[in-house]
C-alpha cells in the first residue's frame, strides 16, 4: 500500500500525457464497506480502475487500501468532502499547465470495474470536439460553440450521465474550482454547471458503477462470464 504524499512532495505529473485521477474517498453508505477494496474477477475495484490509465500517469485521491505500490496518492485536507473536494486536492497536487504539467485530467470513480483505457482515451479525444451542451444549465448567451469542449463526460445507453467518468481541460477545471470556492460538500453537478461539454456514449456499459451489494453481484457475474445486465439506477452518477 503506498503512503499518501503531500501535494508539494509530488513529482511532475506526466508532461503532455493526461493524468488519470482516481477518487477512493467515498463513504460507501449503500455498500456498507469500503468499495475500492471489494473484488471483482479476483482483483480489487481500485486496481481494475487504475489499469484503465494504461501508460498514463495516475493519481489516487483518498484512502490507499488496495492501491498498488508505486501509485502516487494524496489525501484530502479534510476527509469526507465528496468528489469535488477530492478533485480540488488532485489539482492542487499537479503542476501548472506547461512543459512539466498535463493539459488534461481524467477523473474516475474507484467503483468502475469494467472501464477501459480505450474508453478513457475516447474521453480525452472528445475534448477536441466543439461542445454539444452546457452541463447542468442552459448555454450562456456569449457561448462560442466553435471552440473545443472543456469537459467530456460519459453517458450510458439509457441516458445516465456519469460525472465521475470524464475528462477535463486542466485550465477549465482549475477555473471552475476557483469559482466554486470551498470545495467541501459541493456536488459534481454544481462544478460542471455552464462548462462547455461534449458527451461520449457507452453502449457496452463499460462504465457500470458498483454502488450496492446487488450491483456488486451483477459485476461479479459479468466478470465471470455471466449475464452482463443493463445499466440501472439514477439518471446521473457522481453527484
Amino acid at each position: 500500500m503506498p503512503s499518501p504524499e503531500r501535494p508539494s512532495d509530488l513529482p511532475d505529473a506526466g508532461r503532455a500525457d493526461p493524468v488519470v485521477v482516481v477518487l477512493t474517498g467515498g463513504a460507501s453508505r449503500r455498500m456498507g464497506s469500503h468499495k475500492p477494496l471489494l473484488e471483482v474477477g479476483g482483483r480489487p475495484l481500485v486496481t481494475r480502475v487504475l489499469e484503465a490509465a494504461g501508460d498514463w500517469p495516475a493519481l489516487v485521491v483518498g484512502p490507499t487500501q488496495g492501491v498498488p505500490d508505486g501509485t502516487r496518492s494524496v489525501l484530502e485536507p479534510v476527509p469526507g468532502g465528496g468528489p469535488v473536494a477530492g478533485l480540488a486536492a488532485a489539482v492542487g497536487a499537479l503542476p501548472a499547465r506547461g512543459p512539466e504539467g498535463p493539459d488534461v485530467v481524467v477523473v474516475l470513480a474507484a467503483d468502475l470495474p469494467f472501464v477501459t483505457h480505450d474508453h478513457v482515451a475516447r474521453l480525452v479525444a472528445a475534448l477536441d470536439e466543439p461542445p454539444r451542451a452546457y452541463a447542468a444549465r442552459t448555454r450562456p448567451q456569449d457561448a462560442d460553440l466553435g471552440e473545443p469542449a472543456d469537459l467530456a463526460v460519459t453517458v450510458t445507453a439509457d441516458g445516465r450521465t456519469n460525472w465521475l467518468c470524464a475528462a477535463w481541460r486542466l485550465t477549465a477545471l482549475r477555473a471552475r474550482l476557483d469559482e466554486v470556492g470551498d470545495a467541501y460538500g459541493r456536488s459534481m453537478r454544481e462544478l460542471c454547471s455552464d462548462v462547455p461539454t461534449v458527451t461520449v456514449d457507452d453502449p457496452d456499459d463499460l462504465t457500470l458503477d458498483v454502488d450496492t451489494p446487488a450491483d456488486l453481484d451483477r459485476a461479479r457475474g459479468r466478470a465471470e462470464g455471466g449475464a452482463e445486465g443493463g445499466a440501472g439506477g439514477p439518471a446521473e452518477s457522481g453527484s
